[in-house]
């Protein structure tokens, strides 16, 4: 049986970040002005896994006892969501 021609989407939102930052203590030692820059980088970007490391990375520039691949960890799971696509349709 031939695998169908399956298209993984990612996305991600500015709230969705901002959420998991607030719900893991995240970003506690930035101020606003860094914290809405990291956030308007996180809007341009695609979550791909160069990307997740960019913004952790500077989330844990601003945050206390985090390391990147927990905050890659917490992004992943809270901020992006992921929908497939099967031939193109995503109702199969």
């Amino acid at each position: 049986m031939k695998t169908p021609n399956i298209t993984i989407n990612r996305t991600w939102t500015a709230g969705a970040i901002q959420r998991a930052c607030i719900n893991n203590d995240l970003y506690t030692v930035g101020d606003n002005e860094d914290y809405e820059h990291m956030l308007s980088q996180a809007r341009r970007l695609y979550p791909n896994t160069e990307n997740l490391y960019f913004i952790a990375e500077d989330i844990v520039k601003h945050s206390e006892d985090q390391t990147v691949t927990n905050v890659m960890f917490i992004l992943e799971r809270e901020a992006v969501t992921t929908t497939f696509e099967i031939d193109g349709q995503d109702d199969l």
